[in-house]
């Protein structure tokens, strides 16, 4: 079998490359509707009214019994949604030009070209730096983060495995 697609001169797109940049550009249009909606939306400033609401009525009903740990997650997922609330417009801005760069990146590697990568990996390194200069470093800030983290070096890796195919 050749390497080819029929009648072009383009290498064919592995499978594993194809599915990755498909869950990416699902994942970069959900990055960028959402920088758009804290951006450009009183949404942020809505949720954390609710988040309030929801945090006193989860304190009435554990009163007392609650333990010290559970106390302190929930006041430092408070501390978090309000520093969210405050930083919607930057975060919003930062999250519409990062998706932006990552979506770009991810097309590029789509097109079979390695300065995707880059831009991917970019990208990825500053989307886990904004939230940290935005939010800062309380728990739950981390422990978001560590997650998205983790799922950026998985991604990372499979491009990285993929840039063989790449030019």
């Amino acid at each position: 079998m050749s390497d080819m697609n029929p009648g072009t001169a383009m290498p064919a797109r592995p499978t594993l490359l194809t599915v990755i940049c498909i869950l990416s550009f699902i994942a970069g249009a959900f990055g960028l509707w959402s920088g758009i909606k804290n951006a450009f939306t009183d949404a942020p400033q809505t949720e954390l009214q609710e988040a309030r609401v929801q945090l006193e009525e989860t304190m009435a009903q554990v009163g007392d019994q609650g333990n010290e740990m559970m106390t302190k997650m929930m006041e430092s997922g408070m501390v978090m949604a309000e520093k969210a609330a405050e930083n919607a417009k930057p975060i919003g801005y930062s999250n519409i030009i990062l998706s932006l760069l990552s979506l770009f990146g991810v097309w590029q590697m789509w097109n079979l070209k390695k300065s995707g990568f880059w831009m991917y990996v970019a990208a990825s390194v500053a989307g886990l730096v904004v939230p940290m200069v935005f939010l800062g470093g309380g728990m739950l800030t981390l422990m978001s983060v560590g997650f998205g983290g983790l799922i950026s070096i998985v991604f990372i890796i499979l491009y990285a495995v993929n840039l063989k195919h790449m030019s």
